[in-house]
């Protein structure tokens, strides 16, 4: 829920929140978003080559990229998109 309240934040700040499922299950990952009303831009990666592209070893993690495709920070583990110091990076990007 913090990353889709952060996602509202900052959208008019040019950030924008995309969620890469790596789900083989077709079936499980639309009930899960049907299920949890997730409202955010998520694709599916059932080939985890977003994985290997990013050095994914555990779940959630979560990678900042810049506008110019460069990463910028990896989270591991749950995090809390409230934040204060969060949000200031990302307004810094």
């Amino acid at each position: 829920p913090s990353l889709v309240q952060m996602q509202q934040k900052m959208k008019n700040k040019g950030v924008d929140v995309l969620a890469v499922s790596v789900d083989v299950d077709e079936n499980a990952y639309r009930k899960f978003l049907k299920d949890h009303s997730i409202d955010l831009l998520v694709v599916r990666d059932p080939e985890r080559k977003s994985n290997n592209l990013y050095g994914t070893f555990k779940f959630p993690e979560t990678y900042i990229i810049d506008r110019n495709g460069v990463l910028r920070r990896k989270f591991i583990g749950p995090v809390d998109w409230q934040q204060p110091e969060i949000v200031d990076f990302l307004s810094k990007l």
